[in-house]
């Protein structure tokens, strides 16, 4: 099976460069950290009345936040936190904020919430109100080599591994005991999977969401996958985070999540940005959490 990927450097030229061009041009613009970026197609049914919650979000991490074409900022997480404002009866206005000041506009009352692929950790439960999780989605592998067939994270020893640059998995395998034969850190997960249908590299770790949004616009690939996480590690475990001092915002936060799963629009905007409607991984992880959260408590 390698052998027809390295077969692609045609194909990769004339599709994949002009794609990569653009998720680059994305991550090296700069946006004012007041901008106000919205859904062009998006039109509240609110009343002019309804209170506005200020969202926060980095918009570099497709498919939850990314900016389109046209320099809107859209994705999954944005879409998800608008369905349950229209809901809940709040309207969202989201700020594209560089990273580095997302959580410093969260503590100095300048947002209400941040909506930006954020894991789950103690330190940001301690310091912040955290949502249910709302993408049960773990760290994953991809391969494109049948021969590999990746049962388990011993499976990648011997193997050439492509991460994202200073990434939760870069760390992992730089931290344990792993005999892999080259560790290769890219600046976007679409870099490393192009270096993957190059020979470059047998697999790339990541976040299983970003992975497969990425190999859904890869038709002439087959990947495989292994998810090297369960629902109830962290990585899997996608929250939002909202201002300490107003647990009434977290509490319409989760009365919207829950109601859009039994709605099923929460399972129409997974399918739209993952390919598979999550409903019930989601409220599988959620049994899974409440049941873990009870054993430690006794």
């Amino acid at each position: 099976m390698r052998t027809i990927y390295k077969a692609l450097p045609f194909v990769l030229g004339v599709s994949l460069f002009g794609c990569d061009q653009k998720l680059q041009t994305e991550e090296q613009s700069t946006v004012s950290k007041e901008q106000n970026s919205s859904e062009t197609d998006f039109v509240s049914e609110l009343p002019d009345s309804a209170p506005v919650v200020k969202v926060g979000t980095e918009a570099n991490y497709a498919p939850y936040e990314f900016k389109d074409e046209y320099g809107n900022v859209t994705g999954f997480d944005l879409e998800l936190i608008r369905a349950i404002g229209e809901d809940q009866g709040f309207k969202v206005e989201v700020y594209n904020d560089p990273w580095n000041e997302l959580f410093d506009n969260l503590d100095s009352n300048s947002r209400d919430m941040i909506a930006a692929g954020v894991t789950y950790s103690k330190e940001r439960s301690g310091k912040y109100l955290l949502s249910d999780d709302y993408a049960p989605l773990p760290s994953t592998l991809v391969y494109l080599d049948d021969t590999l067939n990746i049962q388990s994270l011993d499976g990648i020893n011997g193997l050439r591994v492509g991460v994202l640059s200073n990434s939760a998995p870069y760390r992992l395998f730089t931290e344990n005991d792993y005999s892999l034969k080259s560790l290769e850190q890219y600046p976007t997960t679409f870099l490393a999977v192009q270096a993957m249908a190059q020979d470059k590299v047998d697999v790339v770790a990541g976040d299983s969401g970003v992975l497969r949004y990425t190999m859904n616009d890869l038709p002439t690939l087959n990947p495989k996958y292994f998810d090297y996480e369960s629902l109830s590690d962290n990585g899997a475990r996608k929250v939002f985070l909202v201002d300490k001092e107003q647990p009434e915002l977290l509490h319409k936060v989760n009365l919207g999540l829950e109601g859009l799963k039994n709605n099923g629009k929460y399972g129409e905007l997974t399918t739209k940005w993952f390919g598979k409607d999550l409903t019930k991984n989601s409220q599988a992880q959620q049994k899974m959490l409440d049941k873990n959260s009870v054993a430690q408590a006794q």
